[in-house]
């Protein structure tokens, strides 16, 4: 997309820059999932498992150790969500609405299957607010503004053309994913991290009464957030492992919920070795 081909113009084709943009951006998520919980609340206990969490799982893949256009894509979703967040019992969210879209279209910009996440925006709203048609309105207002400002670039620039973007997006659409073995590691931690979130889940569901009713909300926005990551990974054959990116979010509040809320504190702990144990074994095997 044009936006990922402008910043890796920027970037060059060095092995270790690419490592070390990849590494700023994962750190600046980090820093973002943290401030998140430090003002929504989603788990009471203060806690720095969260981005730890996030870090290490959309790291896990050896091959997006590296700058890729879903990296960036997925910085710009959480600018999105920190704005959907934020408009919970506000009255005036018009702006919010617009800068979610807005964020949201910056990210299509930049890997072009972001674009199934302005569906989180309406799903957000649903759970969020009572129905308007401007709150639903807005969010398209925002994410055809970086849309028109890069045709109306591709316009008038002598060396570009509105049919080299339209070629552009559609070859990007239909690339095939890049990434076509896993090695048994990645089976053995993959799976360990299903059978994990099936755990939280189940934990989760069972304490979501006792919850304020603002954290159920943010929890089933996160929820959505995943299941919708997981389809797009299923159902778009083109989409591959970069996914972890997206899907890594709500995984890291879950399993940070999770660890905080067992009473057995050798359970959390032998979870904590057996993920950090097939982490390892990932990085050794390749």
């Amino acid at each position: 997309m044009p936006l990922y081909r402008l910043t890796l113009g920027w970037i060059g084709q060095d092995v270790f820059v690419h490592t070390l943009v990849a590494f700023i951006i994962l750190i600046i998520q980090g820093l973002i999932i943290l401030r998140f919980n430090q003002e929504y609340i989603f788990i009471t206990t203060q806690t720095y498992l969260q981005p730890i969490f996030y870090f290490l799982i959309a790291s896990s893949f050896i091959q997006l150790q590296q700058y890729h256009p879903a990296l960036p894509a997925g910085l710009f979703v959480l600018l999105m969500l920190d704005q959907l967040f934020g408009s919970y019992r506000k009255r005036y969210i018009l702006n919010r609405l617009f800068l979610a879209g807005l964020f949201a279209g910056v990210a299509t910009l930049f890997y072009v299957y972001a674009i199934y996440f302005i569906l989180l925006i309406w799903v957000a709203l649903v759970i969020l607010r009572a129905f308007s048609l401007r709150e639903w309105f807005v969010p398209v207002l925002g994410f055809a503004f970086p849309m028109a400002f890069l045709a109306g670039y591709y316009f008038y620039a002598d060396h570009h053309s509105l049919q080299g973007l339209w070629e552009l997006v559609v070859s990007c659409y239909g690339l095939n994913e890049t990434v076509t073995y896993y090695g048994w590691g990645y089976y053995l931690f993959y799976g360990f991290l299903a059978i994990w979130w099936l755990m939280a889940s189940f934990s989760m569901l069972g304490k979501m009464h006792k919850l304020k009713i603002y954290i159920r909300k943010y929890h089933e926005i996160l929820w959505w957030f995943f299941i919708g990551s997981l389809a797009v990974f299923i159902l778009r054959k083109e989409v591959s492992v970069e996914m972890l990116y997206f899907t890594a979010l709500p995984l890291s509040f879950l399993l940070s919920d999770h660890i905080h809320s067992l009473r057995s504190r050798t359970f959390g702990n032998i979870l904590l070795l057996i993920f950090i144990a097939l982490l390892g074994l990932i990085q050794y095997m390749n």
